[in-house]
């Protein structure tokens, strides 16, 4: 697989190395010092735990709103308006939210949350030794798949992402609060410093590394287990 190939399925955390002020498109997350903590931010120690994380992208914190975006797609106005008044008032307030955020994310919705963080997890998986670069690069092979599935565009995945971050930020909240906080959070701190280095740091990137770029399959490495999620 050649450079600009790698750098695309790389890019596929961009959204999360900004946050972490890591490498957009290198192997590993980091490329000098190993600053990331995965045993105490996602309980991962060893190679099988984080081969058993990258679930993850099907099974996520997506699921939450997938219906939502679903429904939204494909609902005539007022159909939109009766599925509304089944709701209890909590997932009333997270449909309008996918209704709002459609424009933005498209059919694929909070996808790119989870695809996002899948990626950060195999270059930092190459960074600890848990995974060579043959395994990643195949593991974000599948990832792209998915996210060319979900998404048309650079624009509407990193959208994704941060519509799926917006309401992780917000998903301990009472349901009186829950409304209130999801619309004040596209002025919040870390959510602006995101969308802020992604236009400073990788915005070059993401033109030179367009979406529909060649992406040649890798051949599976042999190495990988049987039974692991692809």
């Amino acid at each position: 697989m050649d450079e600009h190939a790698q750098h695309w399925l790389h890019l596929l955390s961009a959204p999360v190395a900004a946050l972490n002020g890591a490498s957009f498109t290198a192997a590993e997350y980091y490329e000098d010092e190993d600053k990331a903590d995965l045993e105490r931010g996602w309980g991962i120690g060893n190679r099988a735990q984080l081969l058993d994380a990258l679930g993850m992208a099907d099974s996520g914190h997506a699921l939450e709103l997938a219906d939502a975006y679903w429904q939204y797609e494909r609902c005539l106005p007022l159909q939109w308006q009766r599925r509304l008044a089944e709701l209890t008032p909590r997932e009333r307030i997270k449909y309008e939210y996918a209704a709002r955020t459609y424009p933005d994310c498209g059919p694929g919705g909070i996808r790119a949350w989870d695809l996002a963080r899948m990626s950060f997890l195999l270059r930092n998986g190459v960074k600890k030794a848990y995974l060579t670069r043959e395994e990643s690069l195949w593991l974000h092979y599948r990832l792209a798949l998915r996210a060319r599935h979900y998404y048309d565009g650079w624009d509407a995945y990193i959208a994704g992402y941060l519509v799926g971050k917006a309401l992780w930020n917000a998903s301990e909240c009472s349901d009186d609060q829950l409304q209130a906080e999801l619309q004040r959070q596209g002025s919040e701190h870390w959510n602006r410093c995101i969308a802020l280095n992604l236009r400073l740091g990788a915005e070059q990137w993401f033109a030179d590394v367009p979406w529909d770029a060649p992406l040649p399959e890798p051949e599976r490495p042999h190495t990988l287990e049987e039974d692991c999620w692809s």
